[in-house]
């Protein structure tokens, strides 16, 4: 039996070893260098810079005024609003440095919760240990780090599996109140595809339950199991409710949106998880092959535990086996024709995109059946003979895969980098053999041989970040540098600026090696939000109705109408009216439009018309917006046009007050996003919003002066706000309630 001093002896080198392993592959970071990578500086920072405005604000920010004339905030899940560690790591650190605090401290925590769970699941020291650094410190996870939501929510996984297997195995309301906040926690983190794979592999786990117990029990833990996740759900409704209207009012919801099957795993990716660059070269960025995670190597040990925990691991080894099949499958989307299907027609997984995404799911499965297979491999040792000649063999094999293996890749018109990476598998399988059949290297069985592979394995996930890289950093002065040509901007800034988002130019797009250094000089693809400059564009997901007709189509017109007064090129202005400010050292212009409407003004016509024809009136050359505002619902209005004045009296993200001098009854247009949950009052009595002008907002108002005041209380995040309060509330009391005595 082991005693708590041997688990003492045995937990203080594994925390060594694992706090060793992490500085070993985020060594530049103490250094003095700062995570930053695609989505990091593209959404992340920007999202952390704007959620530390409102944070001190005292403001719950559900609206962001800046990208695409103003979007929902707390509604895009990744902004991880309700998400107790981020408000943590961006108060304490600022937006940027936070980055990189949550990602350390995600892939420990996913490290660590691995580990508790294989323990749980009677998993040994090391095996443990395998199986933690494997999901946690991983080329995939570590590179995955620029998609800080998904690694967030991931991390929670451990813990997430642990809590239903003690809801399984333990009846009462404690593993089920801790599977639904970790549960909770997960969906908060901003990746609900992760949550949902986290509760298919939960279910699987009360399915598989011990031969001896009744399918009536069974059927109890699935229902626990499933309660929790309910419950994890309730309590997240203050996120989900807002994020479901957000994805209603969206592209996402058209029946013809093309990027359910963008970025499909690929069969040589799948390869490439136990084979170092099996997937390499890649197509295109948009092409053949996916881009979201960078690396799908686990490791060729791990996964090669991994298939003999599969075979003969103990009976809590199948969900995992089934939940790697399973989501191995999900990934492959349009590669793989039954799963595309079910990513295409069956919801909830025909609300994502990305099928790639849910390879995160079959590598924490992989890394759990790599502990049983340690185990399993210990347990095989009984009945192998150490030996010199069976060392020799191993030796020999080795060496000789490795000759054979790369020229049989070529034969095999596999893809050239995969003859690259071929002798890293039989190295570490040989290395591997020679543990086990060595008979004076102190390896005697079973310990041994578990202690042996295990060190062998963990030191394999090392090497596999010299071999791949380690995730990308630079220095935190790249990220501070200010933005140069705010100066020519006026203080306060009244209009908006257009960005190019879309430019073939866009180093985001081109891969050049200035992308980080250059993107606040450029504000793209949401950099202004930094600098609180409204645009008309703006990048993430999911993409408002419209916005590819309208806030992307790049026509003056609908940059007039919106009230873009200034223009960020790389290269020369747009327009040839346009007025050159200034030109940045990188080439990058600033110019200023004479022709841009305000951002709030009057018309005393209206017609009600469809949306093509809307947006005929504001792609229309001739610009007819400027005296008719063209409406989804309301009344027409045919009236003399006059000289109104508008003013702005208070502005803040969820609300506008402008004080109207009308000269007769007109419609007051706002170049802001129509969109559910805005209310208007007009001199304190409630007036109805209509859409204008396919996006924008207008109300009527009679004759005279008025105040108009615009409040965004979206009816979803209240809804949500009490049904969460109310689960927490249960769930409380639930906790605090005493047993009754016997």
């Amino acid at each position: 039996m082991t005693t708590a001093r041997t688990r003492g002896r045995a937990g203080l080198p594994t925390v060594v070893g694992l706090l060793a392993l992490l500085a070993f592959v985020y060594w530049p970071v103490l250094g003095g260098q700062l995570l930053a990578g695609r989505d990091l500086f593209r959404i992340f920072i920007p999202d952390s810079a704007f959620l530390l405005e409102s944070l001190h604000a005292g403001e719950v920010p559900l609206w962001n005024p800046y990208p695409r004339l103003g979007q929902p905030f707390a509604a895009t899940l990744y902004s991880q609003v309700y998400y107790p560690p981020r408000w943590a790591a961006v108060l304490l650190t600022g937006p940027i440095v936070s980055m990189t605090v949550m990602q350390l401290a995600h892939v420990a925590l996913a490290a660590v919760g691995v580990f508790l769970l294989c323990r749980k699941l009677r998993a040994s020291w090391p095996a443990a240990v395998v199986a933690g650094a494997t999901f946690g410190l991983s080329v995939l996870m570590t590179r995955l780090g620029t998609q800080q939501n998904l690694v967030d929510a991931a991390a929670w996984s451990g813990f997430i599996l642990g809590a239903a297997l003690d809801a399984t195995h333990r009846p009462g309301r404690g593993p089920q109140a801790r599977l639904a906040v970790y549960g909770a926690l997960s969906l908060f983190a901003g990746s609900p595809e992760t949550t949902l794979w986290q509760g298919l592999v939960a279910v699987l786990v009360a399915g598989f339950t011990p031969r001896r117990v009744t399918t009536g029990a069974r059927v109890r833990s699935v229902a626990r199991v499933t309660g929790g996740l309910v419950l994890s759900g309730l309590l997240a409704a203050v996120a989900l409710l807002p994020t479901a209207e957000f994805a209603r009012n969206s592209l996402r919801m058209q029946g013809d949106w093309p990027w359910r099957l963008v970025w499909s795993t690929s069969w040589p990716q799948v390869l490439s998880a136990l084979w170092p660059l099996a997937d390499w070269p890649r197509g295109s960025y948009w092409g053949e092959d996916q881009w979201f995670i960078l690396s799908l190597f686990l490791g060729t040990l791990p996964c090669a535990f991994a298939v003999l925990g599969a075979v003969r691991g103990p009976r809590r080894a199948r969900p995992f086996a089934v939940g790697a099949l399973v989501l191995v499958a999900l990934s492959l989307g349009r590669h793989f024709a039954p799963a595309a299907w079910v990513l295409l027609h069956v919801p909830p997984f025909s609300l994502f995109r990305y099928p790639v995404k849910y390879f995160v799911g079959a590598a924490f499965c992989v890394s759990v059946l790599s502990a049983f297979g340690v185990d399993a491999l210990g347990r095989l040792s009984r009945r192998l003979r150490p030996s010199r000649p069976r060392a020799a063999v191993a030796f020999v094999g080795m060496v000789g895969a490795m000759a054979v293996i790369g020229p049989a890749a070529r034969l095999l018109s596999m893809r050239a980098s995969a003859e690259a990476g071929a002798p890293w598998v039989p190295l570490w399988l040989g290395l591997a053999a020679l543990v086990v059949f060595w008979p004076r290297a102190g390896f005697a069985r079973p310990r041994r041989v578990r202690q042996g592979v295990a060190m062998l394995a963990v030191l394999e996930v090392a090497a596999s970040h010299a071999l791949l890289g380690r995730p990308q950093s630079t220095p935190l002065r790249t990220l501070l540098r200010p933005f140069s040509l705010r100066v020519f901007l006026p203080q306060p800034f009244p209009g908006r600026v257009s960005v190019d988002i879309q430019s073939p130019e866009d180093p985001t797009r081109a891969g050049k090696g200035d992308t980080i250094e250059r993107s606040l000089e450029r504000l793209i693809p949401n950099r202004f939000v930094e600098e609180r400059l409204p645009a008309l564009e703006g990048f993430g997901a999911p993409e408002p109705l419209f916005s590819d007709v309208f806030h992307e189509a790049g026509q003056r017109p609908l940059f007039d109408l919106v009230g873009v007064t200034h223009y960020l090129r790389q290269g020369p202005p747009p327009f040839d009216d346009l007025e050159l400010l200034n030109t940045a050292d990188d080439g990058t212009t600033l110019s200023r439009s004479r022709t841009a409407l305000p951002r709030a003004f009057l018309v005393q016509r209206a017609r009600v018309v469809t949306d093509a024809q809307a947006l005929a009136a504001v792609e229309d050359a001739s610009q007819p917006f400027r005296h008719t505002a063209f409406l989804a619902s309301g009344a027409p209005l045919e009236r003399p046009a006059c000289t109104g004045s508008v003013e702005w009296v208070r502005q803040g993200a969820q609300r506008l007050e402008l004080k109207v001098e009308a000269c007769d009854e007109s419609y007051l247009v706002v170049s802001d996003s129509h969109y559910p949950g805005w209310t208007a009052t007009v001199d304190g009595q409630e007036a109805p919003i209509h859409r204008a002008d396919l996006v924008l907002r207008a109300v009527r108002v009679p004759r005279g002066v008025h105040s108009v005041r615009f409040d965004y209380r979206p009816l979803s995040f209240r809804l949500g706000l009490a049904l969460s309060v109310l689960s927490a509330l249960g769930l409380a009391a639930v906790a605090l309630r005493r047993p009754r005595a016997a």
